[in-house]
Order: C-alpha cells, then structure tokens, then sequence
C-alpha cells in the first residue's frame, strides 16, 4: 500500500559526520504557518514515492538527491526517505520560488518547531544515525 505522503531527511554525501548528534547537517525548510519541517508532501496521481519525493524535495528545496532508505514504520500515513545531496552544508539560507517556502538552511541542530515536535526530529536522526 503506497503511503499518502513523503518526506525527506536530507544530509550531504560528503560531510564525515552525518547526523545532527555527530555534527552533521540537515536540510529544513520553513514554511509559512507550520514553521520549520523536512521537505515533502502528498503522492499525485499515477506518481510513486520516489517520483513524488524528488519532486518535493526540488520544488521545496531545488535540491536534486538521491534516495538512500525509506522509513516506513514511523509515520502511520507516510514514508520518510533518508537522502543525499552532494551540496555542501553552509551557513546561508536560500530561497525558491514556491509560496510555501519562505526559507530553505542546513541545520546542525533541530530547529525551533511551531507545529512539528523536536522529537519527531531527535527520533528520525536516531533512525538515520542507525542505518
């Protein structure tokens, strides 16, 4: 059964250390009302969740990865894609040009939440650091 939507923890392919409790980075994307959460979003018709998570992810983030494992045990309706990008993490946010983004950064540390939980991170970099 395909899941309703996907979401992708994003690192980089070449940081050492690649989860936040290692020193590593992840990339967020802050939306307007929910503040800031991992890039994805609902399958459309006829699509796959790995055409649907790249989709998301260049849309969200103008990211292209590559999908390294899926998650999907931790969300009842939804997968979680662990991916890489071979982009560098750096200090600057950037931006694209969808109007439910408002900002796009590598966080070496789980964000401030509004709507998601910090333990919803902590758990999915928990997941990632045991793959």
């Amino acid at each position: 059964m395909p899941p309703e939507f996907v979401l992708a923890w994003i690192t980089s392919s070449v940081e050492n250390k690649p989860s936040l409790t290692n020193g590593g980075h992840v990339v967020f994307v802050k939306h307007p009302t929910r503040g800031w959460e991992i890039p994805g979003g609902h399958l459309e018709a006829g699509e796959s969740p790995e055409q649907a998570l790249l989709r998301e992810v260049l849309e969200e983030t103008g990211l292209h990865v590559s999908i390294i494992e899926w998650n999907k045990e931790y969300y009842q309706k939804g997968w979680v894609a662990s991916v890489v990008t071979t982009e560098k993490p750096h200090q600057n946010s950037w931006q694209v040009n969808d109007s439910k983004v408002e900002e796009i950064r590598w966080w070496g540390s789980v964000p401030p939440v509004i709507t998601w939980t910090e333990q919803e991170f902590i758990d999915l970099d928990n997941w990632y650091s045991n793959l």
